[in-house]
């Protein structure tokens, strides 16, 4: 990628990031034309700090690379950062470029936010623990046969890869459950198991740049979250009842946490559906 090239992307990118109506995962395609050679797709990731401050970054979605950010404020104030040019051209091996100052107002802050970030999670971790025995007992003690509660299956082309009996719903046609797995499901076991930890480094590296602290590897965790969110859509997951019937969709998501908390129960499968489906 040339100069060129980059000040065009990011000049998209900063009209884009100040819509309304951008939001994580919006994606946007940028033509071959002007500076550009080929056409350049774009993702949106978002990120909500522990003090209510949102960054939106606007990726590369083949790559991962982030080419801007912005930054809004509890008040609504908001401001855009370009990627630099040198560092984008660091990542990609064409040339180093030297590791910004690391200003220590910064280094503070975000030590300070990454441990209030750790108190919450283990929290979330306690409460999630008692949810479980809860479910656990729950699940344990109803049938799944076909007396039971209505189990949903999931598949890829045409493999069962599990069922849920989706057992929480929230508003918004959202629908959550434990995840059974099939035989066949840890023929792909790997993709899911790698997905939330790199979904969680990608996170980190936002919030670590947004505090002005930049690492080499960041753009490795983006390129490695990318290339694994890529691996699950080539997988084209769909949903269908016992009856066969398929479940109109509009967002399947697999979170498998087993190796994360050390238990073959930590799989879940979240659903949402398409407005006015079910």
């Amino acid at each position: 990628m040339t100069e060129k090239e980059l000040e065009q992307i990011q000049s998209v990118c900063r009209a884009w990031l100040q819509r309304s109506d951008t939001a994580k995962d919006s994606r946007l395609t940028i033509p071959a034309e002007g500076s550009l050679l080929r056409p350049v797709e774009l993702k949106i990731g978002a990120l909500l700090t522990f003090d209510n401050v949102l960054i939106l970054s606007a990726d590369d979605a083949e790559t991962g690379v982030c080419y801007a950010k912005l930054i809004r404020q509890p008040d609504g104030l908001e401001e855009v950062f370009i990627t630099p040019w040198a560092k984008i051209a660091a990542g990609s091996g064409t040339s180093p470029a030297p590791e910004p100052p690391l200003r220590r107002a910064s280094q503070q802050r975000y030590q300070d936010a990454m441990e209030h970030l750790a108190q919450i999670q283990q929290r979330a971790r306690e409460v999630n623990a008692a949810a479980n025995d809860i479910d656990r007992w729950w699940v344990e003690s109803e049938s799944v046969d076909s007396s039971g509660p209505p189990r949903y299956l999931l598949y890829t082309n045409g493999k069962l890869l599990g069922h849920s009996l989706l057992e929480r719903s929230s508003s918004g046609g959202q629908l959550r459950g434990r995840f059974y797995p099939s035989d066949e499901y840890f023929e792909y076991a790997n993709i899911f198991e790698a997905l939330p930890q790199a979904e969680n480094d990608c996170l980190e590296a936002n919030a670590e740049e947004a505090y002005g602290i930049f690492n080499a590897g960041n753009d490795e965790y983006r390129t490695r979250y990318a290339q694994l969110s890529g691996q699950v859509a080539e997988l084209e997951l769909y949903a269908e009842t016992e009856a066969g019937d398929r479940i109109a969709t509009a967002k399947i998501e697999l979170q498998d946490l087993s190796h994360l908390y050390d238990d073959q129960a930590e799989r879940w499968l979240l659903i949402t559906t398409e407005p006015g489906r079910s």
